[in-house]
């Protein structure tokens, strides 16, 4: 028995020892060596006489016990074959419902209601086969056996589990999707508001149960058996995560009904960056736009315009802010994106659009072509005015480059032509987007928002911090245990021959110091991959008007490098052209190191450094950088 320890006689008990049968006292036969008394008194002094047990009781007496012992044997035997039958079912059972509920997840990711619901009855069937098998007398037997009966609870504990889950959380979710498909959600370029709450109420109703279950599962002692250790290592850890997870899930469903207007309307400014002209945030916030959510209903208010360079603009910003970024992002809302915290980046922007007359917004939706051109590759792609096919394999390159070498300086047609693509793509969108499978379609917004191609600032708190959880927020990282470093950048060349620009950090491995601190040998290094033909033809729009370039090729890139949480940037050495020296200082804590440096075509310019993360870091040290035009040059 676990937890305690017998030392074992030298001696063994012999059969009769270990089981004798019961007898009535008045046929007891005496045992051999045993006094039998004569019928007549013996005299003092005699010593009494021993007989031996007659031979016939004594072999009578070993067959019983032979013959118990057999049957003890026999019924262990049958018992230990059932429960190895009844074991194997339970395994066969298991096959299916892990084959089940991987279609299942498929189900749900595509949208398939209908295959979800036959995926959940036979899930339900095999669940309830298993609970059962495993709570049967032979099992619960078995339960309180030495050294194996702990193992057996555990396998208990899973099947009441599991059967609690799948009757409790599980089926009421996929109950409140039956019948119903992602073209029902999101349909006309409506949100089925109705249904979203449906479908919220459902998992937040399963929430409690998933939790409870997760934790007593998570709780589950290391086991003896194998194969039962083998299944608690495949759900042990993801349901302890899980729990974690539906804290920051439960949330989300509150705020999602008000985020699409329900009983009312929401109105949302969308800013479309152009990574051509790099921003640190990803690019210029060159068009702008109001997106309105009414019950549900959203629609684009108006065209996109340009609230660029618009005198009389003043927004309120901090002498941090103003001596991180290097520019003038509080008179000319060009450069709001020069800082890499999206959250302020957000909230200037929603007053410099008011400030500009246009009224105020619940919220700021930062995007760029690369993301349009990810959510094209789902919905499909459409015909632009002039006869060109924009899809999910040209957006980025068709709205980043060949327009402006196709309409070369001529600013006011590529606004015409920018105004009528931004329409047209966000129709096919929204037509479109219901008839796309959920984990394709939150594949596409997860990775963009990982790569600061979408951003999302809220007004109102609670959902500021719901965007934070799923992180769009674009928030600095501050957390001093998961260091991040932040390399970004801003164009000084202004123009858009970014589109050639290949900027690529590489980490070293961390080398711990003696005071617990870890450095590591980062190269980042930025290459101008334009042709030297190209530099010659390239319009003015694209080679860029500053006065400082030294060549038509040559691209001015300000350079932001920012020291993780608690960390520092030290031994900074650079292998190319420094226009001025570098400007040290503080944001939110964060080291920043910025400078001007110039990259003519087919150049590269290189910048070895260390940096040094706390002692507290419990994770390797990770990056964030600024999005470019061509994910490839990454």
């Amino acid at each position: 028995m676990a937890g305690r320890h017998f030392k074992e006689s030298s001696q063994q008990p012999s059969a009769v020892q270990q089981r004798q049968p019961v007898r009535r006292q008045q046929y007891a036969a005496p045992r051999q060596g045993v006094v039998r008394a004569s019928a007549a008194p013996q005299s003092r002094g005699r010593a009494p006489r021993f007989e031996p047990e007659p031979p016939r009781r004594r072999h009578v007496a070993g067959t019983v016990v032979a013959v118990v012992i057999a049957v003890l044997i026999v019924a262990c035997g049958v018992s230990g074959f059932l429960l190895f039958r009844s074991a194997q079912k339970v395994k066969s059972d298991s096959t299916v419902l892990m084959a089940q509920a991987s279609v299942l997840k498929d189900n749900l990711k595509n949208g398939d209601t209908g295959g979800l619901s036959t995926s959940l009855s036979i899930i339900q069937d095999r669940t309830t086969s298993i609970n059962d098998e495993v709570h049967a007398p032979l099992w619960s037997v078995a339960a309180h056996l030495p050294v194996v009966g702990q193992d057996i609870q555990s396998v208990q504990t899973l099947g009441s589990s599991a059967k609690d889950l799948v009757d409790n959380a599980l089926a009421p979710i996929c109950q409140s999707l039956s019948g119903k498909k992602l073209s029902d959600l999101l349909q006309d370029g409506s949100v089925n508001i109705p249904m979203l709450k449906e479908v919220s109420a459902a998992v937040s109703g399963a929430i409690p149960t998933i939790k409870a279950d997760a934790e007593t599962i998570s709780s589950l002692p290391k086991a003896r058996i194998p194969q039962v250790q083998a299944v608690l290592d495949k759900v042990q850890e993801p349901l302890g995560k899980a729990g974690g997870m539906l804290d920051q899930l439960q949330p989300i469903l509150n705020v999602l009904p008000q985020m699409f207007g329900e009983g009312g309307q929401r109105s949302y400014l969308i800013i479309a960056q152009n990574n051509s002209e790099l921003r640190a945030t990803g690019g210029l916030p060159g068009s702008w736009g109001v997106l309105t959510v009414t019950d549900g209903k959203i629609e684009m208010n108006g065209d996109f315009t340009s609230i660029l360079h618009q005198p009389g603009l003043q927004v309120q910003i901090t002498e941090e802010e103003r001596a991180a970024s290097g520019s003038n992002m509080d008179v000319d809302p060009a450069q709001v994106n020069t800082i890499p915290d999206f959250s302020r980046v957000g909230a200037l922007s929603r007053d410099f659009w008011a400030q500009a007359g246009y009224g105020n917004v619940d919220g700021v939706i930062a995007i760029d072509p690369v993301f349009l051109q990810r959510l094209l590759s789902l919905t499909g792609g459409f015909t632009a005015a002039d006869g060109s096919t924009i899809d999910g394999t040209n957006a980025a390159s068709m709205l980043l480059s060949e327009t402006y070498w196709r309409l070369g300086n001529d600013t006011g047609a590529q606004d015409a032509y920018f105004s009528s693509v931004a329409a047209m793509a966000f129709k096919t969108v929204m037509n479109n987007l219901g008839g796309v499978g959920v984990s394709d379609l939150w594949k596409t917004i997860d990775e963009s928002a990982q790569q600061d191609r979408l951003l999302v600032w809220m007004a109102n708190e609670d959902e500021e911090a719901v965007m934070d959880t799923l992180g769009f927020s674009g928030k600095l990282a501050s957390d001093p245990t998961k260091p991040e470093l932040g390399v970004f950048e801003y164009d000084s060349t202004w123009s858009k021959i970014d589109w050639f620009a290949s900027i690529k950090t590489q980490i070293g491995e961390g080398v711990q110091n003696a005071d617990g601190t870890t450095t590591y040998a980062v190269t980042t290094a930025i290459t101008n991959i334009m042709t030297p033909e190209q530099a010659a033809t390239a319009p003015l729009y694209v080679s860029g008007y500053n006065p400082a370039k030294r060549t038509n090729g040559d691209m001015l890139t300000m350079m932001m490098f920012y020291a993780p949480a608690g960390g520092t940037i030290t031994n900074m050495n650079v292998n190319g052209y420094q226009n001025g020296d570098w400007t040290e200082a503080t944001f939110q804590g964060h080291q920043v190191l910025r400078g001007l440096f110039q990259t003519d075509a087919q150049e590269t310019t290189t910048f070895t450094y260390n940096v040094v993360v706390p002692a507290g870091a419990t994770q390797a040290m990770t990056l964030r950088t600024t999005p470019l035009a061509q994910e490839s040059l990454m």
